[in-house]
């Protein structure tokens, strides 16, 4: 047997048993619905997005500094949002620029990711897993989610986390653009409001550029027919790529933050997210 099948085969049987119910309907739609304890007293939602594991310039001490809050932290759920690993192929730019090959890449990230695995809600890909695709026809991404056992979609997930009565809709997707200013940046993450109904947090990554913005909805209850206000949030996550030495850096893009950005649930359907400005004040 090949040493990575085995391996795998070990990380696998590692698996935690999962505490939420994680189910894929049957559905023209590219649909979830996740089933949480009345028990937990709240639930934080903390996805993974633009990664870049093995680009010489991954931030890996932060990394793995949060990996180990997510593998600690209870009442946590996790997504892989895309760009987990660098992937750099021919005809890639920065193919030079990677530490690994992207196969040890993909082994690396399912070795790391594995301890969280029962944590880990689904996966999507990124534009960086979607040069293979391009490329040979073979779907990286969904290896890397068959690999731990997650369900997997080609680009839109539309979860619903079923938690003390509320319905918490999540619209995830990777990103799309080259957006550099604040204003265009806003317009991304705002992109699937007109045809997404009833959507909590509309939730993106792939400009590097943290955004939190709060969005003023309104909603109708579906057994009273009343207006009800439904406030959104629409998120950019950040990355864990530094910037100087990078493409980035040459091609004068804007220096992205340096991590996630929690969601934290509560009963009476409040969503609360948190950034952090890092850095000593002198």
């Amino acid at each position: 047997m090949p040493e990575y099948v085995s391996r795998l085969a070990v990380l696998q049987s590692q698996f935690k048993k999962r505490e939420v119910l994680v189910e894929k309907p049957d559905s023209e739609f590219p649909e979830l619905f996740v089933t949480i304890p009345d028990e937990w007293p709240h639930v934080k939602l903390a996805p993974l997005y633009d990664v870049h594991f093995g680009h010489h310039l991954h931030a890996s001490t932060t990394f793995l500094r949060h990996i180990d809050w997510l593998e600690k932290e209870p009442y946590t759920l996790v997504w892989n949002g895309g760009d987990l690993i660098e992937n750099s192929i021919i005809g890639s730019p920065g193919i030079f620029s990677q530490k690994t090959i992207p196969q040890e890449q993909q082994d690396g990230a399912v070795e790391i990711v594995a301890p969280f695995q029962h944590k880990l809600l689904f996966s999507i890909p990124g534009n960086h897993e979607a040069r293979t695709m391009r490329q040979t026809g073979f779907d990286l991404a969904k290896q890397f989610a068959e690999n731990l056992q997650v369900p997997y979609f080609p680009d839109y997930c539309f979860c619903t986390i079923r938690w003390r009565g509320n319905r918490f809709r999540i619209c995830a997707h990777h990103g799309t653009g080259a957006a550099q200013t604040p204003g265009g940046q806003r317009n991304a993450a705002r992109k699937d409001l007109p045809w997404v109904g009833g959507a909590d947090l509309f939730w993106t990554g792939h400009l590097h550029q943290p955004m939190v913005d709060l969005i003023y909805r309104s909603d109708f209850d579906q057994e009273t027919g009343e207006m009800v206000t439904r406030q959104s949030f629409a998120i950019i996550s950040p990355s864990y790529l530094q910037y100087f030495g990078g493409y980035g850096a040459a091609k004068r893009l804007s220096p992205g933050v340096i991590g996630l950005v929690p969601v934290t649930l509560q009963e009476d359907g409040r969503m609360d997210a948190t950034l952090h400005a890092k850095g000593k004040r002198l």
